[in-house]
């Protein structure tokens, strides 16, 4: 707060990779460290925009039974899989697909693991209402985090907090291959369906990833008290 107790936003730095083509999952697991390292010291915190190459990433609550084929058949098509220290169970990242990795320290205001989940749902919910989606929770048993389109998932979140420093995070399916989906049982929800700003904006045009993660970024500093630093 200021002297005239009006709340300042803290400078973030926005770093996106979309322009570089995709990003192998182990790349960004190693940039995320690296901003952690940085934050729990005292430095800059890093919001990452990329796009991954094909992977499905086994969080810490996972069964490895959701994963429905083996993973030559994986290797064989050209997907990565790994072992995440995230929250959440199987999901898949892909072309097409938005992800953002915040790395942030929660500290000392907004230590509050539901909250922050809470707070990236609303980020996407309204990135999602500026295409014309409406998005929501879902208030269904097992469902408590992402963002849904009636029975289909738009978004998945998953984060870690060491600290109160957040790593992992958020992917927005914008044209993602929505086949890939059926290798997993997605976030171990057997009868929720997933979806993408493309199938449901179709026959419209679907927007870049860029400007969907333009969209984003404004709506994430709205949410957390964020300015970009330059």
């Amino acid at each position: 707060m200021d002297g005239a107790g009006v709340a300042l936003t803290r400078p973030i730095e926005v770093v996106s990779l979309l322009s570089g083509g995709r990003v192998a999952y182990d790349a960004a697991l190693r940039l995320q460290r690296e901003a952690e390292a940085r934050v729990l010291a005292g430095g800059r915190e890093t919001l990452f925009l990329l796009s991954h190459e094909d992977v499905i990433t086994i969080g810490r609550n996972a069964d490895r039974k959701d994963l429905l084929v083996s993973e030559s058949f994986l290797a064989e098509k050209g997907i990565a899989v790994r072992e995440s220290d995230r929250g959440g169970k199987l999901t898949f990242h892909g072309p097409g697909q938005l992800v953002a990795y915040p790395v942030l320290s929660l500290a000392p205001g907004r230590t509050d693991v539901r909250r922050y989940v809470h707070d990236l749902e609303e980020t996407l919910i309204l990135a999602a209402a500026d295409f014309g989606v409406p998005a929501t929770r879902s208030d269904l048993p097992g469902r408590w985090s992402s963002v849904w389109v009636g029975n289909d998932k738009l978004a998945a979140i998953g984060v870690h907090l060491s600290r109160w420093v957040t790593t992992h995070g958020l992917a927005l399916n914008v044209s993602t291959d929505l086949s890939r989906f059926a290798l997993i049982v997605p976030c171990g929800i057997p009868d929720g369906g997933v979806t993408s700003l493309e199938r449901l904006l179709a026959p419209r045009p679907v927007p870049a990833l860029a400007d969907v993660a333009a969209r984003l970024v404004g709506h994430f500093c709205e949410v957390f008290d964020r300015t970009p630093a330059p």
